[in-house]
């Protein structure tokens, strides 16, 4: 249920450094494999929820409680904007990203309803990005993203992305094709790379 969302090729045996365990609630997490395992069935449980949901996909409040949902069990922090700088200065800083949340928000709504795309993937290929890009929160960015995305496509009758589920058996070549086909629709303002990702 779970797996297509998590593109990660981390060690499970590393040890969580003291700052990072401060804001988990579970006092039993000392890897990250203990991590993943926790996040993983806080995911589920989100999921379980989302499939039950009516709420209004075009909202940012609701962007901000699904995070809450899928990650509520494992961080103090989880459905909260995120306070500090990232070492990655393609992230927003914090000062922007209300803001920017609240602009892709009217987009959103803009491209849904009043614009005249050939394809309409290319509306998830744009928010997915863009959220990526002002990456709201301190962790689980990329995963709800994805499960955002899909979240939006099903409620609008857009294609469901399969995220290049053929690459699964080598997580690190498809994480970094995943990387890279962002990183491309960010900085050279051409999205088809990531669609051929999110739908091959």
């Amino acid at each position: 249920m779970v797996a297509r969302f998590l593109f990660k090729d981390r060690d499970g045996r590393t040890e969580l450094p003291e700052e990072f365990k401060r804001d988990l609630i579970p006092k039993d997490i000392k890897t990250g494999g203990d991590l993943d395992v926790h996040e993983e069935n806080n995911i589920v449980d989100g999921l379980i929820w989302l499939d039950d949901c009516d709420g209004d996909h075009t909202d940012s409040l609701f962007w901000m409680d699904l995070h809450k949902r899928l990650f509520g069990k494992v961080w103090k922090w989880a459905g909260k904007v995120r306070k500090h700088d990232l070492l990655n200065p393609d992230f927003n800083s914090p000062a922007y990203i209300s803001q920017n949340i609240k602009q892709l928000e009217g987009d959103l709504k803009f491209w849904l309803t009043k614009s005249n795309f050939k394809d309409r993937r290319e509306i998830a290929a744009l928010f997915h990005e863009r959220f990526l890009t002002i990456h709201p929160f301190p962790n689980g960015n990329g995963r709800t993203t994805r499960i955002l995305t899909e979240y939006i496509c099903k409620r609008e009758g857009i294609v469901v992305p399969t995220w290049s589920s053929k690459m699964r058996g080598d997580p690190q070549k498809h994480r970094a094709t995943y990387i890279e086909a962002v990183m491309r629709a960010r900085h050279d303002k051409h999205a088809q790379l990531l669609l051929d990702f999110m739908y091959s």
